[in-house]
């Protein structure tokens, strides 16, 4: 078999283009979060290098760019239960090809929106730095990021739900 015939059979089935999309989704989500964790994490370094004292404010700064690397593996084991294909049901071609361009492109969103809320908790750590008292609402900042990635989150589940109930 050529290498040709191989991707040729692996692409005609519903299986492995949903195997692509979900793990293409918990991926991006993990690399997004690595470099959210990344930015967040240098920052809160150097600060806490000043200011030690202020540990538990910054924690949560810096572990909140994580999330998305949880919800990315979360709607594959998710996609996982909900399509039957862990037990070995068969996911017609149709299928198969939407699962994966969802998830591709939820798996883009949580890739992004880790990386800037990355960013903006570099930038609520500085304010916590320079005025500690303002420390909850800095955290407000890197959480707007969040709801994007919890519409991902929810927007991945029900379309999972809607797919696995529909006809083709």
């Amino acid at each position: 078999m050529t290498f040709a015939q191989f991707l040729a059979d692996f692409l005609n089935t519903g299986l492995h283009w949903t195997i692509i999309g979900l793990f293409s989704c918990m991926t991006l989500g993990g690399i997004g979060s690595a470099i959210g964790l990344n930015i967040a994490g240098t920052q809160a370094a150097g600060a806490l290098s000043e200011k030690p004292e202020l540990f538990g404010r910054l924690f949560v700064l810096v572990a909140l760019p994580a999330t998305q690397g949880l919800y990315g593996f979360v709607l594959a084991f998710l996609g996982m239960q909900l399509t039957g294909f862990s037990e070995g049901a068969a996911i017609s071609l149709g299928r198969g090809i939407a699962l994966c361009g969802s998830f591709i492109l939820i798996g883009l969103v949580l890739l992004y929106s880790a990386i800037y809320q990355g960013r903006a908790s570099a930038g609520a750590i500085n304010l916590t730095v320079k005025q500690p008292e303002k420390s909850g609402g800095a955290l407000l900042l890197p959480a707007l990021v969040e709801t994007y990635a919890l519409l991902a989150f929810v927007a991945g589940f029900l379309l999972l739900t809607f797919i696995q109930k529909s006809a083709f």
